[in-house]
């Protein structure tokens, strides 16, 4: 098992973001990071070339790239705009039992994919798929009901794909769904519904779009960060 991060050259994200994340991570796991970038050196980080040209479509579609054949350990897959802030290694070392998604934060009858439990028997199917119509797939997820990678992996592996949220309820957390105060400066008019305290037992913080971690400055970010230099203390 390894934990896998993906980053393509040309959007938001860079390597002090990948460093950023990794700091948070359990330092007893093996961490890969699928890129594009030529000189990509993050300490801790094995970083594994991406293959295809993702240039022309939304960022999130090289995470395709975490189903390919030649990459064999089952994955535990985060995006970078992610904050950790407790103990991980449960889900680590007891992971459920097959591909599992995020429930959409703001539409729960869907899935997402901030983090993902991917099972090596699965990528075959997946990678398959999408390289069967990868233009058509790219043009056709652009809708709510199916939106990119997570759209088309839903499509894939149906609607009743497990949920992070079901198996480790109270731990996988939305920023601006759960953590945000309804009328706030990065509230969602329609689905914010926090205090602006974190929630008791959250243990992984999802940003999913803006604000990015780096751009909030909330009381809670230096406590994540002394809880991590303590771990590796």
């Amino acid at each position: 098992m390894k934990i896998a991060l993906v980053l393509r050259s040309g959007g938001d994200y860079n390597a002090s973001d990948v460093q950023w994340l990794v700091n948070q991570l359990p330092k007893d796991y093996e961490i890969i990071c699928l890129t594009d970038l030529k000189c990509l050196h993050v300490p801790g980080v094995k970083v594994v070339p991406l293959i295809n040209q993702w240039q022309k479509c939304r960022g999130w579609w090289a995470k395709i790239e975490l189903f390919r054949p030649d990459i064999t350990d089952d994955l535990f897959y985060l995006d970078l705009d992610t904050v950790i802030a407790g103990d991980i290694r449960p889900i680590l070392e007891h992971p459920p039992t097959s591909f599992t998604m995020l429930r959409d934060f703001y539409h729960p009858q869907y899935r997402g994919s901030g983090a993902l439990w991917i099972p090596n028997s699965v990528k075959a199917h997946i990678w398959s798929s999408f390289w069967q119509d990868p233009e058509g797939w790219i043009s056709r997820c652009v809708t709510t009901e199916c939106w990119g990678d997570q759209g088309f992996l839903r499509k894939v592996m149906g609607d009743d794909t497990p949920a992070f949220q079901d198996l480790y309820p109270g731990w996988f957390v939305s920023y601006k769904a759960d953590v945000v105060e309804p009328g706030s400066k990065y509230a969602s008019a329609r689905y914010s519904r926090g205090n602006g305290a974190l929630p008791k037992d959250c243990r992984i913080i999802f940003f999913h779009g803006k604000p990015r971690p780096r751009e909030v400055s909330e009381d809670w970010l230096p406590l994540i960060s002394s809880f991590f230099e303590r771990e590796s203390e």
